[in-house]
C-alpha cells in the first residue's frame, strides 16, 4: 500500500522531530547532547522535504537507518537519567515504545519481517501506546503539581495567620509594656494627648515602686515580675472602683506602665479640690499598706508624685515629667509637683552630669586653708578645699554637690583629681608655708571601699614626688562607720605606705570608742559643733575637754574645726599641743595666687 508507505514515511520523520526537539526540555542535557539532537532533528527535516523528490541516498530504507539512530541516542540519553527522577522513566518507556514500533516497522520495509497486520500498524501501535505512556506520567506530573498547589494555598493561608498574628503582636509590643501587658508611655502620651487639657483638666499620678530592684536581686527577675503583675492588677481593680468615671482609661486600662519602676494614672479634675486631694490620699494610702502574695508580704516603699494639667504642663510629656519630678520625693508618700522643688533637683541632675566636664576645663580648683598651732598661731598643715564656679548656676557650694556625687558614683574621680592638684601644688604650699608642711585631701566612704584607691594615690604621689607622709587623708566619721570592717582595712593599707589618716567631723556621727581604737589613726578633727556656745555652757566645755582627752590618750594630733573668733581662740590656748582651722587664722584661698601677692 503506497499511500499508507507515504504516510509513514511523513509520520516517522514528524516523530523524530518532535522527540528530539521535546527531549532537551524534558532533561538537562549537556552541550554535545544537544547538538546531536539537533543534527537528527535536521537530518529527518531535510528528508522530510526531500522525500516527494527522486533523489539518489534518500530512500526510505536510509531514513529508516537515521530514526533508529536517533531513537536509540534519544533512548540511551533518557536510559542515563532514569535514577534522577521518575518521570525520565515514563519517558523512556515512551520512547522505547516509539523506537520498538519504528524498527519493527523499518524492518517490514526492508523485508526482514514478514507483512502482517501487527508490523503494518508496529510504527502507529508504539506511538499510540508512546502517547498513553506520556499522558499517564502527564497526568502524575499534574496531579503531583495540584497537590503542590493545594499545599501551597495551604502554607500562604498559614502564612496569612501568621503574618496577622504577628501584626497583632507587634501592635501589642508598640503599645503595651513588656513584662507588665499595661499601656506603654507612648499610648499614655497618645491617650492625654487627645484631652484637651484646657477645656478638660486633669490629673497624672506617677507611682514609683522603689524596691523593684532590691526585690528583684533578692527574689530573681521572674518572680519579682509575676509579684509586680500580680499588684499591678489588684491596682487597676482598685482604681477603677475608687476613682469610677472619672479614671482616664489608657487603651481600656487604668493604669500605664513606663518601666518596672514607675507607672502612672490620669483622672479628670473635680469642681471640688479638697475632694480630689481626698481621693488621692486615698489611693496613697492604698499603696503605702504591705502587699500580701502566697508567703511574701512587704511594702513596695511606694511614692506617688501629682501633676495637674495645665498648669505643671500644656503637653502630655511635660505633666509626665511633673509628676516625675514630684514622685522623687522620698520624704512623703504623696508630693505634689513644686517648680521650686524642680528646679532645684533640674540643677542637681545638671551638676551630675557637669563634673568631670567641670574638672577639665577649669570651672574646679582648690583652695587651701591652713590648720594652726593654737598656742604659737604656726601653720602646721593645710586643708584642700575643692571650689567650682558653675557657668550656668554660679558659685556652687560644696554641701550642694558633693554628697549627691557620692550617690551616683562619681566621687571617686573627684577625689584623685583634688589629689592629684594637691600633690602638683604641694611645691607651691612649701615655699608659702615651710618644708614640713602638709596637706589634707578629703576622702569619701566610695573611695575607703575602691580596691584600688591606694594603689592610685600612691601613683599620685610618687608622679609629683611627694612623700606620702606630707599627706593627710581625712575620712569623716559617718564614712569610716558606714563599713568599718572595709574602712579599716583600707586605712591600715594606706597608713603602711606613709599616708597620714584623719577622723574627720568627729562627734557629728555615730562611731563607738571600740572602733575609733581600732582604728589607725594620726589625727582627730573635733566637729565645730561643739564650739558653738562653748563659752557659755560649762557643760559643753566639758564634753570638748573629754574629746580632747580621747584624742590625747590615742596618741592623735587633735584639731579644732570651725574657730571664728579671738575670744574662742584664746581660750583654747589653754590645751597643749591643740590645732585650730577657721576663719580667725585664715579663709580658704588659692595658693597660686597668693604666691603673685603674699600678703
Amino acid at each position: 500500500m503506497p499511500e499508507l508507505n507515504s504516510l509513514l514515511s511523513v509520520s516517522l520523520s514528524l516523530c523524530l522531530i518532535a522527540l528530539c526537539e521535546f527531549t532537551p526540555h524534558f532533561m538537562a542535557i549537556h552541550r554535545t547532547g544537544r547538538r546531536i539532537l539537533r543534527g537528527f532533528s535536521m537530518a529527518a527535516g531535510l528528508h522530510l522535504l526531500a522525500a516527494p523528490l527522486p533523489l539518489p541516498l534518500l530512500g526510505q530504507d536510509v531514513f529508516l537507518i537515521i530514526s533508529a539512530a536517533g531513537g536509540a541516542f534519544i533512548l540511551a540519553l533518557v536510559l542515563s537519567q532514569l535514577r534522577k527522577h521518575v518521570y525520565a522513566r515514563y519517558y523512556a518507556l515512551s520512547v522505547l515504545a516509539i523506537v520498538l514500533g519504528a524498527v519493527i516497522s523499518s524492518l517490514r520495509t526492508i523485508g526482514w519481517l514478514p507483512v502482517t497486520p501487527l508490523t503494518d500498524s508496529a510504527f502507529f501501535l508504539g506511538a499510540a501506546a508512546g502517547s498513553l505512556i506520556l499522558t499517564s506520567g502527564v497526568g502524575r506530573l499534574l496531579l503531583e503539581e495540584r497537590k503542590r498547589r493545594l499545599s501551597s494555598d495551604i502554607r500562604v493561608q498559614e502564612e496569612q495567620k501568621l503574618r496577622a498574628r504577628i501584626e497583632r503582636d507587634y501592635d501589642r509590643v508598640l503599645k503595651t509594656h513588656r513584662v507588665t501587658g499595661k499601656p506603654n508611655r507612648p499610648m499614655l502620651e497618645e491617650t492625654l494627648g487627645n484631652i484637651d487639657c484646657q477645656q478638660t483638666p486633669y490629673t497624672l499620678c506617677l507611682i514609683r515602686l522603689a524596691r523593684f530592684n532590691e526585690l528583684e536581686q533578692a527574689l530573681g527577675y521572674r518572680t519579682a515580675e509575676d509579684l509586680l503583675k500580680q499588684y499591678l492588677r489588684l491596682l487597676n481593680r482598685y482604681l477603677k472602683r475608687t476613682l469610677g468615671d472619672r479614671l482616664i482609661m489608657i487603651n481600656g486600662y487604668g493604669i500605664a506602665t513606663l518601666d518596672t519602676v514607675n507607672h502612672a494614672f490620669a483622672m479628670d479634675r473635680g469642681s471640688d479640690p479638697a475632694q480630689d486631694r481626698e481621693l488621692l490620699e486615698t489611693v496613697s494610702h492604698w499603696l503605702s499598706e504591705n502587699f500580701r502574695e502566697g508567703r511574701f508580704s512587704f511594702s513596695w516603699a511606694a511614692s506617688m508624685g501629682v501633676a495637674y494639667a495645665p498648669e505643671h504642663g500644656t503637653d502630655a510629656a511635660s505633666v509626665l515629667s511633673s509628676a516625675g519630678f514630684a514622685s522623687l520625693d522620698e520624704t512623703r508618700p504623696m508630693a505634689i509637683y513644686d517648680p521650686a522643688i524642680a528646679d532645684w533637683q533640674y540643677q542637681q541632675q545638671i551638676l551630675m552630669l557637669d563634673v568631670e566636664d567641670a574638672l577639665r576645663c577649669g570651672d574646679m580648683w582648690l583652695e587651701y586653708q591652713p590648720k594652726v598651732s593654737i598656742r604659737d598661731g604656726k601653720v602646721r598643715s593645710t586643708e584642700a578645699l575643692i571650689r567650682w564656679q558653675h557657668p550656668e548656676f554660679g558659685r556652687i557650694p560644696p554641701d550642694h554637690w558633693i554628697p549627691l556625687a557620692e550617690q551616683v558614683g562619681i566621687i571617686h574621680s573627684v577625689t584623685l583629681w583634688v589629689l592629684d592638684q594637691a600633690c602638683q601644688d604641694f611645691t607651691a604650699l612649701r615655699q608659702r608655708y615651710g618644708d614640713s608642711i602638709g596637706v589634707a585631701v578629703n576622702i569619701s566612704a566610695k573611695d575607703v571601699a575602691h580596691p584600688l584607691f591606694h594603689e592610685e594615690a600612691g601613683a599620685i604621689t610618687r608622679r609629683h614626688g611627694v612623700s606620702p607622709d606630707r599627706v593627710i587623708l581625712e575620712i569623716t566619721e559617718t564614712a569610716a562607720m558606714a563599713d568599718p570592717e572595709v574602712a579599716r582595712s583600707a586605712i591600715r593599707t594606706l597608713s603602711s605606705m606613709g599616708f597620714r589618716i584623719a577622723l574627720d567631723d568627729f562627734g557629728s556621727g555615730h562611731s563607738s570608742l571600740g572602733n575609733l581604737a581600732s582604728f589607725p589613726l594620726d589625727e582627730l578633727k573635733i566637729d565645730r559643733s561643739f564650739l558653738q556656745d562653748i563659752l557659755l555652757y560649762p557643760v559643753r566645755q566639758k564634753i570638748l575637754r573629754a574629746a580632747l582627752e580621747l584624742g590625747e590618750a590615742l596618741d592623735l594630733d587633735v584639731v579644732v574645726e570651725g574657730v571664728e573668733d579671738e575670744a574662742i581662740a584664746l581660750w583654747l590656748q589653754q590645751f597643749p599641743g591643740l590645732h585650730g582651722q577657721g576663719y580667725y587664722w585664715a579663709r580658704p584661698e588659692r595658693v597660686r595666687a597668693a604666691l603673685v601677692s603674699p600678703r
